[in-house]
């Protein structure tokens, strides 16, 4: 059930967009920490939907692509078998349009172990 007014919901929104942590946008908004959570996953899943039906049939003479390397709880030289599969390395993805527009044409994310697009 959603209870959290859309002007809340904006604002938490709007400052996690900034870069603010989850606590401190918990703190400015007075909203749980797990409904933050819960909005952020349903904003995004609904971004990567309208991202993945509008961005089709480009036509593009240049993609630059990019990646970013971390880690989340140990790097992968540290883990061990009964670490999670989540855990160790971490890579996420880009590709952007060259030319007269900026456009985010893809992206992806993953271990080393698993990869997501």
């Amino acid at each position: 059930m959603n209870n959290l007014l859309r002007d809340k919901q904006v604002e938490v929104i709007a400052a996690l967009c900034e870069g603010v942590s989850i606590r401190a946008t918990e703190r400015l908004t007075g909203v749980n920490r797990g409904t933050i959570l819960s909005l952020g996953v349903r904003v995004g899943n609904g971004c990567a939907t309208l991202h993945d039906a509008m961005m089709r049939g480009l036509h593009v003479s240049r993609i630059e692509l990019d990646e970013a390397r971390s880690f989340v709880a140990k790097k992968q030289r540290h883990l061990k078998p009964t670490d999670p599969v989540d855990f160790g390395d971490q890579y996420a993805f880009l590709g952007a349009c060259l030319g007269n527009s900026k456009k985010r044409s893809g992206q992806g994310a993953g271990s080393s172990i698993r990869w997501t697009v």
